[in-house]
C-alpha cells in the first residue's frame, strides 16, 4: 500500500511535528487564567433550546472515563454500533452508528459531526471512534431526526454532535492508561494562550495498545486463533486566532492510525486518517457568519482468511491491500436573530468523495488467481434553511428545509489475472445523478413549568456509500458482494414525546417514533449457487454469498424512555429504555425477507445506573445493561441470545492536579455473543476486564 499506512510519508512527519510543537511551545509553569472568548460554532447549525435525545457535558465525559466516545454514547440505549462490541476491539467497518435500530446493515444511517465537520469515512461511512480523545471534548449530543434534516445525506435517523473543548487557560494534562489484556496507553494535551488572548493553540498526542482477547467462543478455537490485538496512535494541532474582536480563524490538523488483529494468524486490518480543516467566523449584531472547509484522507487495508474445519490450518482468502478514500468539502452558514424568540439559519454546503478497493481474491495452490480494482466518485451538495420561534404562550415551532443534488461518477470494476494480466472483467458503471429534498417540522408546548410536550415529522435520504457500491467483504466463510446499482434510501419519520419534571430531583421523558424506509439497503442472501458464483466468483465451502440490494419498504417503530432521580445531594439513579421493532414490510424481489427484522437489531435495550460522591473527592458508579435476543442475518436463521452485563468504577481526586480512575467492564464475566456465522462459529465480546487512568494536570 502506498498511501498513509505502508510506505507513506504522512506518519513520518505528522506525529513528530506535533510532538515537537508540544515540547517547544508547551507551558513551563502552572495553569494561568488567561481566558480567551468563547468560540461560536455556527457550522453546527444548532439553535438555543434545541432538544437532544441524550447529552453529556465535559464534566460528565470526564466522570464516565470512557476509553472511546462510543462507549459513552452506548450508555443511552438509542445508540449502538452494528454489533454488541465496543469500537476499542471491534472491526472498523462495523463501527457505523445505528440510532434506534434504524440500520439494516453496518453502514451508518447517522451523521457524526465534530465542530460541524462530517466525520463519517468518505469511502465506507463508518467511524474511527478511537481517534476522538475524550479529553478534547466539551460536550457530546445525540440529536433527533427533526433537527438533523438540514444536514441531508447520511442523517435520516439523526446526528451525533461532538464539540471541542474551549481553550480557556494555559494548562497541560498527562494521562497514563493500563489494564487487563496487557493494555497500555498514554495521552498528552497542552492548551496554550497568548498574553493578549488573541491566539490559542491546542496540541495533543496519544497512543494505545492492547494484546486484546479471543473473539471466538473458547470451545471452537484452534491453533490458528489469536486475540484481537490493536495498536493506535493519534495527534492533533488546533489553532484559534482572533485578529479582531468579531473575527475568528480556526485551522486544525489531525492524524490517526491503527493496526488490528482480526482473531487469527493471518487476518488483520489497518487504518490511517489525515484531516485538515479551516473555520472562519464573523460576528456582527444579530448575525453570525461562518465559512468551513475541510480535506480528509483515509487509507484502509484488510486481509481475510479461510480456516479449515479443525482450525489448525489457514490460508489467505481476500487481501484488500489498498483501499484509499478521500473527501473534501465545505459550507457557508449564517445564523440570524430576527426578533425576540425568532432565529433563522441559512446556508449551503457540498461534499466530494472518491475511493476504490484494490484487492486480490481466489487463493488456490499458494497464489491468488484474481486481482480486482473497483471504485468511483460521489458528489452531493445543497442549500438549506432552518427557522425556530418561541411564543409567550409556551408554544415553540421549528422547521427545516433542504434541497440536494447528487451524482455518482466514474464507477468501474476491473478484474485481471495477477500473473498474466489477462482481463477477466471490465465493467464501466453509468454515471447517475438526482435530486433529494429533506424536510422537517416540529412543535412543542409547555403545559406548565413541569410538563412539556413535543411532536415532529420529517423526511431525509441516504446515498449508498462508495463501499456499498463497489467493495465486497468476507466474514469467516460468508461473502457479501457490492452492488453498483443501489438506489438511495428514503426515510419518513414521525416522533412525539412528553417531558415531566415535577421537582429538581426527579425528571423523566417518554418518546414514541416511527420510521418508514423506502429502498432500504440490506445484505440479501443469494441462495441459487449458479447466481452466487456468477456474482462472487465462487462460494466458500460451508459458506454463503449475499449481495447488497434495495428492499422496497421497511419500517422501524418503538418507544424510548428515560428517568433520573436525585436521591440526595450525593447520590442519583437513572433508568433508560428502548423498544425498537424493525421489519421488512414489502419485498417483491426478495419474498423471503418480508416480515423479517433487521439483523443485529434487538427489540429491547435497558440501562440502569447509580452514581454518587460518598466522600469528598470520591466518585463511584455502577451500571447494569440488558439487550434482548436478535438475529445475525436477514432471514432470521442465526439467533443470538439475550445478554446482560454490569460495570462498576470510580475516581479519586488525590490532589487538585492528580486523579485516579478505575473501571471494571463485564463484572460477572458473562459470555456475550456478537456474531454467528453460517458455519456455526460464534463470535464473543469483551470478557471481564479492568482498566485505569492516572491523570495529571499542571
Amino acid at each position: 500500500m502506498t498511501g498513509l499506512i505502508r510506505g507513506g510519508t504522512v506518519p513520518q512527519f505528522v506525529i513528530p511535528f506535533l510532538w515537537t510543537s508540544f515540547l517547544v511551545f508547551g507551558p513551563t509553569g502552572g495553569a494561568q487564567d488567561v481566558v480567551i472568548p468563547e468560540t461560536v460554532v455556527t457550522a453546527e447549525r444548532r439553535l438555543s433550546g434545541d432538544p437532544a435525545v441524550a447529552s453529556w457535558s465535559g464534566d460528565e465525559i470526564s466522570a464516565g472515563s470512557p476509553r472511546t466516545i462510543d462507549e459513552l454514547l452506548a450508555n443511552d440505549p438509542s445508540f449502538s454500533l452494528y454489533r454488541r462490541q465496543s469500537a476499542v476491539f471491534g472491526h472498523p467497518t462495523s463501527a457505523g452508528v445505528s440510532l434506534r435500530g434504524t440500520g439494516a446493515t453496518a453502514t451508518a444511517r447517522t451523521l457524526v459531526l465534530r465542530d460541524g465537520i462530517p466525520q463519517n469515512d468518505p469511502f465506507g461511512g463508518w467511524i474511527s471512534w478511537a481517534r476522538y480523545n475524550p479529553e478534547l471534548l466539551s460536550s457530546v449530543r445525540i440529536v433527533p431526526a427533526a433537527q438533523a434534516a438540514v444536514w441531508g445525506n447520511q442523517s435520516p435517523a439523526g446526528i451525533v454532535r461532538l464539540t471541542s473543548r474551549e481553550l480557556v487557560e494555559n494548562r497541560t494534562s498527562l494521562q497514563f492508561t493500563g489494564g487487563t489484556h496487557e493494555t497500555l496507553g498514554f495521552t498528552m494535551v497542552s492548551d496554550l494562550i497568548s498574553d493578549d488572548s488573541r491566539v490559542a493553540a491546542q496540541v495533543a498526542a496519544f497512543t494505545l495498545q492492547s494484546d486484546g482477547f479471543h473473539g471466538l467462543q473458547k470451545s471452537q478455537r484452534g491453533a490458528v486463533d489469536r486475540p484481537l490485538g490493536l495498536v493506535t496512535n493519534g495527534a492533533e494541532l488546533r489553532l484559534v486566532w482572533r485578529p479582531a474582536d468579531d473575527l475568528t480563524i480556526e485551522p486544525s490538523l489531525s492524524y490517526y492510525d491503527e493496526e488490528r488483529g482480526n482473531g487469527t494468524n493471518l487476518s488483520r486490518n489497518a487504518t490511517a486518517a489525515l484531516d485538515l480543516s479551516l473555520r472562519v467566523t464573523k460576528e456582527v449584531p444579530s448575525r453570525t457568519w461562518q465559512v468551513a472547509a475541510y480535506y480528509q484522507r483515509r487509507d484502509f487495508e484488510a486481509l481475510f482468511s479461510s480456516v479449515d474445519a479443525t482450525r489448525s490450518r489457514e490460508a489467505p482468502a481476500l487481501d484488500q491491500f489498498d483501499v484509499p478514500g478521500e473527501g473534501m468539502g465545505g459550507g457557508v452558514t449564517a445564523t440570524l436573530h430576527l426578533a425576540e424568540g425568532v432565529d433563522v439559519i441559512l446556508g449551503a454546503d457540498l461534499r466530494y468523495m472518491n475511493g476504490e478497493t484494490n484487492e486480490r481474491a481466489g487463493f488456490v495452490d499458494g497464489a491468488f488467481l484474481r486481482r480486482r480494482r473497483a471504485g468511483g466518485e460521489q458528489f452531493v451538495g445543497g442549500f438549506f434553511a432552518r427557522a425556530a420561534c418561541e411564543t409567550d404562550a409556551g408554544v415553540s415551532l421549528e422547521g427545516s428545509a433542504r434541497f440536494d443534488r447528487w451524482a455518482f461518477r466514474n464507477g468501474g470494476r476491473v478484474e485481471q489475472r495477477p500473473v498474466t494480466g489477462a482481463l477477466l472483467r471490465d465493467l464501466k458503471f453509468g454515471d447517475r445523478d438526482g435530486s433529494a429534498p429533506s424536510l422537517s417540522g416540529a412543535i412543542g408546548y409547555r403545559f406548565s413549568e413541569s410538563v412539556r410536550a413535543r411532536a415532529s415529522a420529517g423526511t431525509a435520504f441516504r446515498l449508498p456509500a462508495i463501499n456499498e457500491l463497489y467493495r465486497p467483504f468476507r466474514v469467516r466463510s460468508d461473502i457479501t458482494e457490492a452492488n453498483a446499482g443501489l438506489d438511495p434510501e428514503r426515510y419518513y419519520t414521525v416522533d412525539a414525546g412528553i417531558e415531566w419534571a415535577p421537582s429538581k430531583r426527579f425528571s423523566c421523558d417518554l418518546n414514541i417514533f416511527h420510521h418508514w424506509i423506502q429502498d432500504a439497503i440490506a445484505n440479501v442472501p443469494v441462495p441459487d449457487r449458479v447466481e452466487a458464483e456468477a456474482i462472487a466468483g465462487f462460494v466458500p465451502p460451508g459458506g454463503t454469498v449475499a449481495q447488497r440490494r434495495n428492499v422496497e419498504e421497511a419500517r422501524v417503530w418503538g418507544m424510548e424512555g428515560r428517568g433520573r432521580w436525585q436521591v440526595s445531594s450525593r447520590c442519583s439513579c437513572s433508568l433508560r429504555y428502548l423498544l425498537s421493532q424493525s421489519e421488512f414490510t414489502r419485498s417483491p424481489g426478495q419474498p423471503l425477507l418480508k416480515g423479517k427484522g433487521f439483523p443485529q437489531s434487538p427489540t429491547h435495550r435497558l440501562v440502569a445506573g447509580v452514581e454518587g460522591d460518598p466522600f469528598q473527592r470520591v466518585h463511584l458508579f455502577a451500571e447494569f445493561e440488558f439487550g434482548s435476543g436478535q438475529y445475525d442475518d436477514v432471514l432470521e436463521e442465526r439467533r443470538l441470545d439475550s445478554w446482560w452485563t454490569a460495570r462498576v468504577g470510580g475516581s479519586l481526586e488525590v490532589t487538585d492536579a492528580l486523579t485516579v480512575q478505575v473501571r471494571v467492564e463485564n463484572l460477572f464475566d458473562e459470555e456475550i455473543d456478537t456474531g454467528l456465522s453460517s458455519s456455526g462459529l460464534r463470535s464473543t465480546g469483551l470478557p471481564r476486564s479492568l482498566w485505569f487512568n492516572v491523570s495529571c494536570r499542571y
